[in-house]
């Protein structure tokens, strides 16, 4: 019998592959107000972050390991369907607001339409996520040797070439600013939360779930060193103008007559990593409408999701105010997330003593 689970370890992987892409992109320019002291903020979120995972790994109550499963033993399938179809909502949107900018930002590069590159990123994306969890995830784990031997070049090749003055002298006022930016770097990487929608698909081994926690870690510490290689060689005030600080400061890396598009060899590599997280959404999505119909997953409604992303990438792919709308919602989208799964238990742990 083929099986159809993935260990914590891929799941980490997937994570790490799909969050990288999009905080290098991000992140830098959100966080370039807070000043020298900006790559400070992904470091504080993500050991917030990080304790609040190993405490729920820990003190998890017991229950079905399937987000819909487990709300639905809580509360009943009416509420856990309202839920889901909340959840829904709100990921096509997500969803839609990412592909859109991914095929904006590989338009820059290639000088080819938005809408068409838009439609061949989610033809990966949708059949990476047609294919089921467990292919996913083995494909992911590909992509992110790739990338990240992308990264590494980029870090070695930066590293020392840094103004230090730009990311160690820090202010007071600085200072005072890396909680708001902590809050922001996790506003915008908490579209990784809607990964807790796959955990039913996850092998249940107590003792795996730190190599989850370690990719995560290691994403943290990648998205703070991306930080300080553009502040490092930018400076603050110059990244805050630029829309993708990070490519901007890649294209500086190449040497006199030789790679001289390396922002645009970066783009395209980072579209593995924009792949795997529009297929995360899309995996996730399907699920939560398996939840709100009661029926089982299928490849057709899979490509009707794909198909629904790209018509919501036309609008939302454009629209400023999703740089502030999206990560508050991100916010707020991810601790009722993470509330209704950790309080699923409760009610099954009164009935089994």
């Amino acid at each position: 019998m083929t099986d159809r689970k993935i260990t914590w370890g891929q799941l980490g992987a997937v994570l790490l592959l799909a969050l990288l892409p999009l905080g290098t992109e991000l992140l830098p320019g959100r966080l370039a107000q807070v000043g020298a002291a900006a790559w400070l903020c992904p470091l504080l979120s993500g050991g917030a972050l990080l304790g609040l995972g190993w405490l729920a790994v820990r003190r998890l109550p017991p229950g079905p390991r399937d987000w819909g499963e487990r709300v639905a033993a809580r509360w009943g399938r009416i509420p856990a369907r309202v839920l889901a179809a909340l959840f829904l909502g709100w990921g096509l949107c997500l969803a839609g607001a990412h592909a859109g900018r991914i095929g904006a930002r590989l338009a820059e590069g290639l000088g080819a339409s938005p809408v068409v590159l838009t439609g061949g990123l989610l033809l990966l994306a949708g059949w990476m996520a047609a294919g089921g969890l467990p292919p996913f995830a083995r494909a992911c784990e590909v992509f992110l040797l790739a990338v990240g031997a992308g990264f590494a070049l980029i870090l070695l090749f930066g590293i020392f070439r840094l103004d230090w003055s730009l990311t160690l002298l820090w202010t007071g006022e600085e200072l005072a600013q890396v909680p708001a930016g902590a809050l922001s770097a996790a506003g915008t990487l908490a579209a990784g939360g809607y990964a807790l929608f796959l955990l039913g698909d996850v092998r249940p081994d107590p003792g795996a779930g730190g190599r989850a926690l370690g990719r995560l870690g290691v994403l943290f510490a990648l998205l703070a060193a991306a930080v300080l290689l553009v502040l490092g060689r930018l400076g603050s005030a110059l990244a805050a103008q630029g829309a993708r600080p990070f490519l901007q400061m890649v294209s500086g890396l190449g040497f006199e007559g030789a790679f001289q598009r390396l922002e645009g060899l970066v783009s395209a590599l980072w579209a593995l990593g924009d792949a795997a997280l529009v297929g995360l959404l899309l995996l996730a999505l399907g699920r939560l409408l398996a939840c709100l119909l009661g029926r089982e997953e299928s490849k057709g409604r899979s490509w009707g999701l794909t198909g629904a992303v790209f018509l919501l990438s036309l609008p939302l792919g454009g629209w400023e105010a999703a740089a502030v709308v999206f990560p508050v919602g991100n916010l707020v989208a991810g601790g009722v997330l993470a509330g209704t799964f950790l309080a699923g238990g409760k009610k099954l742990e009164k009935s089994e003593k």
